[in-house]
């Protein structure tokens, strides 16, 4: 039953976005290229139109999301490789799961043993960092403020339901270290997996503003899945942090994803 249901929606979603594409090259005055609805008998050249990477935001762009994502995924899976060398591929790399050590994959002949009181407090600090932010993953959110001991009113902003392309995060202000927390929730639900499995190339930008110009611009490419998150991200926690910031002057920004920390 469950896999006659999941042919039934994996079929929809195929109609669904061959009927999107062809109401898009309707639009631009341009016939069906004929390679997914049939030729037509009529010469056209195809328009690529690339969607920009961004969380959809009706059912209409959800489900051409899904529809990329899963022409995608059969792409770069069984569009390339037969299934058995796929299955053969993942069992080995599962088998390799946990042979390597630390030291061998971060550590070189170049890199400097950091000594002293002031690197354990840093790395003490970004500790308690991590274990929040897996706390955040794995926990009910109430149960998440009681262990962490936050109250409500240190809750700045929630979105604890995960959407395609829309982590999970919450901004918390933590008085212990004078620090706004932004806590981005990891992989962990269908939709979580839908993200990371739209790994399209798309392309990416990001500057760096200082004191009014422009003081650094990073171009090139990024996984579409990410790029999405994260500037929908940006777009909500943006406006609440400023005004923290403003009201807390003291305070700096910190944020954490499950099993990573950048700090600022």
């Amino acid at each position: 039953m469950a896999a006659g249901a999941m042919v039934t929606a994996t079929g929809a979603v195929v109609i669904l976005y061959l009927l999107s594409r062809r109401i898009v090259w309707a639009r631009n005055g341009e016939d069906d290229p004929g390679g997914e609805l049939g030729k037509s008998g009529r010469s056209g050249r195809r328009r690529i139109v690339r969607r920009p990477a961004q969380a959809p935001a009706t059912w209409l762009e959800t489900i051409s999301t899904l529809s990329e994502t899963l022409r995608f995924t059969y792409s770069e899976t069984l569009g390339k490789w037969p299934i058995a060398d796929l299955a053969f591929g993942i069992n080995y790399l599962m088998r390799r799961q946990g042979n390597f050590s630390t030291a061998s994959v971060y550590a070189g002949s170049n890199c400097i043993e950091l000594k002293g009181p002031h690197i354990i407090m840093e790395l003490t600090e970004l500790l308690r960092f991590l274990t929040l932010c897996m706390l955040f993953s794995k926990k009910p959110f109430p149960v998440f403020l009681e262990t962490a001991g936050y109250t409500h009113e240190d809750v700045l902003l929630q979105k604890p339901k995960a959407g395609i392309m829309q982590p999970a995060f919450t901004i918390i202000r933590d008085c212990k270290s004078k620090c706004i927390l932004l806590l981005i929730r990891g992989t962990h639900s269908i939709k979580d997996t839908l993200t990371a499995a739209t790994g399209a190339v798309v392309p990416f930008h990001h500057s760096v503003l200082h004191d009014g110009g422009l003081s650094n611009l990073v171009l090139g490419y990024a996984h579409c899945g990410m790029v999405a998150a994260a500037r929908w991200i940006a777009k909500l926690s943006v406006p609440c942090l400023l005004k923290a910031l403003d009201e807390n002057p003291s305070f700096k920004v910190q944020v954490n994803a499950l099993y990573l920390a950048i700090h600022y």
